[in-house]
């Protein structure tokens, strides 16, 4: 998020430095997406651009003249966005698929936790990393199903 914010926002030096380092590649004229807050499936279109560019963001990052050396990931910081987009990959195609009714979220809010849970138990395929970004997701999860069981609209889509 602040690698992403760090060069969209340094309009007269990162970004222009970034343009240059892509010019060339297939990622010419492209910029690191940016994660809203405000937009739910930002976090795994900003996330999956860094792993496409993993190379050219590496390279940018690891540059002393950039002054990013901060900010250079290391695998395991790498495995850790390779999960995170793995599991928010699939809740993005499905709401991405079709215009999803009231009706659809509940089903899909279950199989977001069932997701978030195998992955906080799945210690051997899951980053220490995104187990612990799992379950500040499924508390938030939980916070929206408490919510459900308050409305009105939510019980009759889902007939109770």
């Amino acid at each position: 998020r602040k690698i992403s914010f760090k060069i969209i926002h340094s309009t007269m030096l990162l970004l222009p430095k970034w343009r240059e380092h892509v010019a060339g590649t297939k990622f010419e004229g492209r910029v690191l997406p940016r994660d809203v807050a405000t937009r739910w499936n930002s976090t795994y279109d900003m996330m999956s651009a860094f792993l496409e560019m993993k190379e050219q963001v590496s390279e940018f990052l690891d540059r002393s003249s950039n002054r990013l050396s901060d900010f250079v990931l290391d695998d395991d910081e790498w495995e850790a966005i390779k999960g995170l987009v793995s599991i928010l990959k699939d809740a993005t195609l499905f709401f991405s698929s079709h215009n999803p009714s009231v009706a659809d979220i509940i089903p899909a809010m279950d199989a977001i936790d069932q997701s978030f849970a195998t992955g906080i138990v799945n210690r051997q395929a899951t980053s220490a990393p995104v187990r612990h970004a799992l379950s500040i997701g499924k508390r938030t999860l939980n916070k929206y199903y408490q919510l459900t069981d308050e409305s009105h609209i939510y019980r009759m889509a889902i007939g109770k």
